[in-house]
């Protein structure tokens, strides 16, 4: 059990390093060295868990996600799929404005997925997931008879990327409620339905 924990220890301070890389430098200018020593590994030590730099960049994206994963899952848990979506709502517009670091390593990924196939795979992967989230959490919404629409598809879809987009309002406004700002999203998308 103590070789698994010094495992799951050694992946932790690699993709905290990469993190740390990649925003101080760029992806670019992070090289497979610098990470591996900033997270105390040597190169092979990084390599035996992740095959390239793409790689750790993924990873990276998907460790910075957890807590949203958590945040969906308490969405499904809700019996109502209206109030499952405001707490949603509220918790990843928190979640990005109160961790201004994360919200930067996102927009750097994004960046690079754009020449990158492998990375466009990974986010390919991403907005499937979340718009099987976002248009099932709808569909239940009809369902349950909380709301009255008539394309949950293109509901999940929009307000998917309206999240998404009022990303980068966030990050060059940090002055921004996120109260005010999550409760403009509710009554646009989740009151009136």
């Amino acid at each position: 059990m103590s070789k698994k924990l010094s495992k799951e220890i050694r992946i932790e301070s690699i993709l905290t390093a990469a993190v740390e890389e990649f925003l101080e430098k760029g992806y670019e200018g992070a090289s497979v060295d610098a990470i591996a020593k900033r997270a105390g590994v040597s190169k092979g030590g990084l390599y035996y868990h992740f095959t390239n730099k793409e790689v750790v960049l993924m990873e990276a994206n998907r460790k910075l996600s957890e807590p949203i994963m958590d945040v969906i899952e308490k969405t499904y848990q809700n019996e109502s799929a209206i109030n499952g979506l405001k707490v949603y709502v509220k918790e990843y517009l928190k979640y990005w404005v109160f961790r201004p670091r994360e919200l930067s390593f996102f927009f750097l990924s994004m960046s690079k997925a754009l020449e990158s196939p492998v990375l466009m795979e990974y986010y390919k992967e991403y907005v499937k997931e979340s718009t099987a989230f976002f248009v099932g959490m709808f569909q239940k919404a009809v369902d349950l008879g909380e709301a009255n629409i008539s394309d949950p598809e293109a509901y999940g879809i929009s307000l998917m990327g309206a999240l998404d987009g009022v990303l980068s309002y966030v990050m060059v406004s940090p002055e921004i409620d996120i109260e005010i700002l999550a409760e403009r999203f509710i009554q646009i998308w989740l009151k009136n339905n």
